[in-house]
């Protein structure tokens, strides 16, 4: 009875053994699978800012100028709207009484 026992506790220490050395591969498997994820999923992240990168760089100068020529074109329009009101101020008057006209007259209720 004593060596049955003492033979089932040496098979249940190297079933012990076996288990720990197969646990320690599958966390090494894990491990790596996950640092290769990790890996993959930096490389995505730097390519896709390098992407972002260089459109900033190729079309940034191009919005910059579209909108320095709308802010130039603003102020025109502006400076061309005081200037004829103040040199036509009737017509102006009537101009703006008319708008008003036809914009409540296409606005009204039915």
């Amino acid at each position: 009875m004593r060596n049955a026992a003492t033979h089932n506790g040496k098979d249940l220490a190297r079933e012990i053994a076996l288990l720990r050395q197969q646990l320690d591969e599958l966390a090494d498997t894990v491990n790596g699978t996950g640092s290769s994820i990790v890996a993959r999923g930096e490389a995505a992240l730097e390519e896709t800012l390098k992407s972002a990168r260089d459109l900033v760089a190729k079309y940034g100068d191009t919005a910059k100028a579209f909108a320095q020529d709308t802010a130039k074109l603003k102020d025109k329009a502006t400076d061309t709207l005081i200037e004829h009101t103040e040199t036509r101020p009737l017509t102006t008057f009537a101009a703006i009484i008319g708008i008003g006209f036809i914009a409540g007259w296409l606005c009204r209720r039915h």
